[in-house]
């Protein structure tokens, strides 16, 4: 009785202790944009969640590095590298989500985001699924953040949606074809429409293959340097003499 109470722990205690910190996978993007026009990027994507650090290694429709770190999205090319700022952090990716077991929730049950959120609504669709309704609590931010939806099917995400303060729907993210690596729920398409204020919208369909879970080689891609950026520097005019 003692060895099986034993053997019992032990699994649970491994099975709890079990920490994902890498995913790879091949990716493909699908861009429908407001203007009409249509773009396709493909590549491979690289994520290490012990530097929150997102790589990209496209190969279409020309070779090039995409890196994003912290709230910079660097652009490397055979012939120059540019930067730029963006909004979203890596720990509300896909990719840390899927590798931290908070994808079902996008996260915001935990951390800093379980300060701002909390559940006002539960309810089911016609479909069946668990519609989640989150709303802002955090006073000083209730004037500039909306709530947001999510809906789950089997604790899995189907969707999620954002809203700004005056309940105006600004994106939305499906989530389909999941798939099990190792014990990491991952989906394998992923669907944004993000609406502008004109009242068009932007679509973008990503779909993800050959996924790898925890990878031991290609370190160098993992860890792939951030690129120092001198900033230009303008010489003062002379006068002529």
């Amino acid at each position: 009785m003692k060895k099986i109470f034993l053997l019992l722990f032990f699994v649970v205690f491994t099975s709890q202790a079990q920490q994902f910190y890498r995913i790879k996978a091949d990716v493909s993007i699908k861009d429908k944009l407001s203007n009409g026009s249509f773009r396709l990027t493909v590549g491979k994507v690289y994520y290490d969640k012990t530097n929150l650090k997102v790589v990209y290694k496209l190969t279409f429709p020309q070779q090039e590095t995409i890196i994003i770190k912290d709230t910079t999205l660097f652009k490397i090319s055979k012939d120059s590298v540019i930067s730029q700022t963006v909004m979203a952090a890596n720990e509300f990716s896909i990719f840390h989500l899927s590798l931290s077991g908070k994808l079902a929730d996008y996260g915001i049950n935990a951390g800093n985001a379980a300060k701002i959120y909390k559940i006002s609504k539960v309810e089911k669709d016609k479909d069946g699924r668990v519609i989640t309704t989150w709303s802002v609590v955090e006073k000083q931010l209730m004037e500039t953040l909306g709530k947001i939806k999510m809906a789950n099917v089997n604790k899995r995400l189907d969707a999620i949606a954002f809203y700004d303060v005056n309940e105006k729907l600004l994106s939305q993210q499906f989530f389909k074809e999941y798939a099990n690596i190792n014990g990491v729920e991952f989906p394998k398409q992923v669907t944004q429409i993000s609406y502008n204020t004109d009242g068009t919208q932007n679509i973008q369909q990503t779909t993800y293959k050959n996924i790898i879970i925890d990878q031991e080689d290609e370190n160098s891609i993992y860890n792939y340097p951030i690129p120092t950026i001198k900033p230009l520097i303008k010489q003062a005019n002379k006068s002529p003499k």
